[in-house]
């Protein structure tokens, strides 16, 4: 499994929902072909953590539906929301819960 993380920091004034509204896709986009979650730091509500979890990608076909996962209308939306990007980057999967003796 192949996860893009993302970890931003909102401008002052913007809102959780603000920045979920703008990271969704828009009406008539299509499915998006991922699972993905939007967490906000609970010590500080301008942090939040992106995460887009593609579970039958192999790192080897992930620039082919790279383009699928990252929207043009999206990123533009989300740029005037966000102060900085802390984090930004594809991970594979090394261990799961169930390597560890959890269902």
């Amino acid at each position: 499994m192949l996860r893009a993380v993302f970890a931003r920091t909102l401008k002052p004034g913007v809102s959780y929902e603000q920045f979920t509204d703008a990271w969704a896709p828009l009406p008539n986009s299509g499915p998006y072909p991922a699972k993905a979650s939007i967490s906000r730091d609970v010590s500080d509500d301008r942090k939040v953590l992106t995460i887009v979890e593609l579970d039958d990608v192999s790192l080897e076909r992930f620039p082919a539906v790279a383009s699928m996962l990252f929207r043009a209308d999206a990123a533009g939306r989300i740029e005037q929301l966000i102060m900085s990007t802390e984090l930004e980057g594809v991970y594979e999967q090394v261990l799961d819960g169930s390597a560890l003796g959890e269902e």
